[in-house]
């Protein structure tokens, strides 16, 4: 596989999940306020336990577990924002039905019909034009975000030759 074919994989996978991600965003919100409602309910003393058992689990054992879930699901928030930011920066690069094409397919999480078909549909194309614009999208989006590492490495490998 070619550097530029490790980059598309890349960027295919990047996308999708992101998709993935931006589609559990609602549900990770509502967790976190179900967390945070549950670690001021037991920090306040509003939680009786009522269990009867032979281990020994105290409340900050509790609470610091639902803390450690509560950081992590709003990590996982911060992260796929952040994703979202940096992917819609490459957007920038694709022509108006190449950022429909993308933006349906992996960025609107709302938007339920993400196949060729679908999206061919709602976009009055044929699905092999929706194909072609996707994988023409996706080429551009690699090539925009790993430029950098490009030129990068043709400077090391200029050094490397002894050309400064």
């Amino acid at each position: 596989m070619s550097i530029e074919e490790e980059y598309i994989e890349e960027v295919k996978r990047d996308l999708e999940n992101l998709e993935k991600n931006l589609n559990q965003m609602d549900a990770w919100k509502k967790e976190i306020e179900v967390l945070e409602e549950k670690i001021n309910a037991y920090k306040n003393g509003g939680f009786g336990l009522g269990i009867q058992s032979n281990v020994t689990i105290t409340i900050d054992d509790i609470v610091d577990k639902d803390e450690t879930r509560l950081n992590t699901v709003k990590s996982n928030i911060e992260h796929t924002i952040y994703k979202l930011k940096e992917y819609k920066a490459c957007l920038e690069c694709l022509s108006d039905n190449e950022y429909g094409v993308i933006n349906k397919r992996y960025l609107v999480a709302e938007y339920k019909n993400k196949s060729y078909d679908g999206i061919a549909k709602d976009m009055k194309f044929s699905k092999t034009h929706i194909s072609r614009l996707h994988d023409s999208a996706i080429k551009k989006i690699a090539e925009y975000k790993h430029r950098s590492v490009g030129i990068a490495n043709m400077i090391r490998i200029g050094k490397d030759l002894g050309y400064e």
